[in-house]
């Protein structure tokens, strides 16, 4: 029913939340994260939107990945109990001191995770594309991305093992176009030794 209406009004964030919520829940993963990413496109201050995909992270064990979303619906809506459960959940209890490890442990032991049934695994031997060294950094410096934008950019970029830029573009945060002219100019400033 949800299809039939969005086909009337495309973008209808409440719709599209319903049809997301609906595919996790019939656990096309697939389906549910295009949802999403339409949503974080259309409103890329959704907190739900969020929220959904750190639960999507969350039933692949990518508990990292999950935390970062959580923290950003969170950031959007700091009443948002859901994503405060859920972060709870996903965050092991650590002394304060603790340093957080980047990559995720799993990530870089090259761990591939489980996919569900119907949906499509990772071609074999194929990780995400590397991107040049500093690229992240740069992106940040010319003011493309703000550092919670980039968490969450990485964190769906780990889940869906694509490269940055993808991840970038598939929620919504930048235009290719925009993407594209920022990996020029970092290219650039990395053959001239800047």
């Amino acid at each position: 029913m949800c299809s039939d209406a969005l086909e009337a009004e495309p973008e209808c964030l409440e719709l599209l939340l319903v049809r997301a919520r609906a595919h996790i829940a019939l656990r096309r993963e697939l389906e549910a994260q295009a949802d999403l990413r339409d949503i974080i496109r259309i409103e890329p201050r959704c907190s739900p939107a969020y929220r959904l995909l750190g639960e999507l992270a969350a039933r692949r064990a990518e508990n990292e990945s999950a935390a970062i979303f959580f923290r950003e619906a969170l950031r959007l809506d700091p009443d948002d109990a859901e994503a405060r459960e859920w972060l709870a959940l996903v965050t092991p209890a650590r002394p304060a001191a603790a340093v957080i490890k980047l990559p995720a442990p799993a990530a870089a032991a090259g761990r591939v995770p489980r996919t569900a049934r119907g949906t499509q695994p990772p071609e074999e031997g194929r990780g995400p594309v590397p991107e040049l060294p500093g690229f992240a950094e740069h992106l940040v410096a010319e003011g493309i991305l703000s550092r919670d934008r980039l968490r969450a950019a990485q964190a769906y970029q780990r889940s869906m093992r694509v490269p940055l830029s993808t991840a970038i573009v598939a929620l919504g945060l930048a235009t290719p176009q925009r993407i594209e002219w920022a990996a020029v100019a970092h290219q650039t400033s990395l053959a001239r030794g800047k």
